[in-house]
């Protein structure tokens, strides 16, 4: 991805990560202190802070020199065993004290951004089925094998609470075509669908509604002050880099609104408003600069056809997304891409 494309260290993810893929590296003799050098982190000021945060684009390097050194496309699996939950600051523990199993994964959205602000983790559901969905946001770089590691500590947390790997029911993967199947099936133990249209884990809702026996209502309360202390802190971001955060995120599925942006974050639309003032920035003009940072990824980065990514920034037409465009760039997007070629 072009570095000077998107505003890339706004997205992070926690340095727990970090240091679950050192320790799989560690398992599979596999020196890592060398291996994060060489992609520009310090392992040991990594382990000295695990709730530190790590750059998304640092970490999908990670994950590339990773794959490469194991020769495995399957590593990211080997991770997920290695994520334990007390590393996610106190997010883990949050889970383990939940009534259930269905009432932790109904948690992890509104907490998600702890663990990675890269991608939008939203539920889908059915009568039978809960869905645990993670999208990529529209021009940041996720490794496949960050997924696979996600869903893969997702699999293992959820043993932990049940006692079996039984919930698990489907898993659909929007990555490449690995090598072999088989350790993803052995994974997940039921059907894995490759080259899906989005990321999810479908989990048989009857059993994750089944009451855990490590309920602790004081620990819950406890942990979960710590988590929301922490993403508090976490996104002391100024008001101009959270409302373009969540424009990014809201741009995978529907028009942004400065609405429903101020609910994202708790906060009514005039409060919003204000914030931006003082920063001396406003909805529209963030919206504006979004959509422009995202035109030119896709136009450089990308072969996607000018009436796709009209529709993916949110234009009604391709005329107006080229009117919109030449006034930004003096040129049609077209030519723009001709240019850059």
């Amino acid at each position: 991805m072009d570095s000077d494309t998107l505003n890339s260290a706004s997205y992070t993810t926690i340095a727990a990560w970090s240091l679950a893929i050192a320790r799989a590296l560690s398992v599979s003799n596999i020196e890592p202190k060398a291996l994060f050098e060489r992609v520009g982190l310090d392992l040991g000021a990594l382990e000295a802070l695990p709730s530190g945060r790590v750059e998304i684009h640092k970490m999908t390097r990670l994950w590339q020199a990773a794959e490469q050194a194991s020769a495995s496309d399957a590593f990211g699996l080997t991770v997920g065993q290695y994520a334990f939950p007390m590393h996610f600051h106190s997010l883990g523990r949050l889970m383990m004290s939940c009534d259930s199993l269905a009432q932790a994964f109904e948690a992890l959205p509104e907490y998600s951004a702890l663990v990675s602000n890269s991608g939008q983790i939203r539920l889908q559901r059915t009568p039978q089925w809960l869905g645990f969905t993670i999208s990529p946001l529209n021009g940041v770089e996720i490794s496949e094998l960050a997924i696979d590691a996600f869903f893969s500590s997702l699999m293992q947390q959820g043993k932990q609470m049940v006692g079996h790997g039984h919930f698990v029911r489907k898993v659909e993967l929007m990555r490449s075509e690995p090598k072999s199947l088989q350790p993803w099936q052995d994974c997940f133990g039921c059907p894995v669908v490759i080259n899906a249209v989005d990321n999810c884990m479908w989990m048989d809702r009857s059993v994750l509604e089944q009451t855990s026996l490590t309920k602790d209502p004081q620990l819950a309360e406890s942990n979960e002050l710590a988590v929301r202390q922490y993403l508090h802190n976490m996104q002391a971001l100024s008001w101009r880099q959270k409302t373009s955060q969540g424009i990014h995120a809201s741009l995978l599925n529907q028009e942004p609104t400065a609405a429903k942006i101020a609910q994202m974050y708790n906060i009514s639309e005039r409060s919003l408003g204000r914030y931006l003032q003082l920063e001396g920035t406003g909805f529209r003009e963030l919206l504006k600069l979004k959509r422009q940072e995202l035109a030119h990824h896709y136009l450089i980065n990308t072969d996607m056809p000018i009436s796709l990514l009209s529709d993916t920034l949110g234009y009604s037409s391709v005329s107006n997304f080229t009117r919109s465009f030449k006034s930004w760039r003096g040129m049609s997007p077209s030519q723009y891409r001709q240019v850059a070629d």
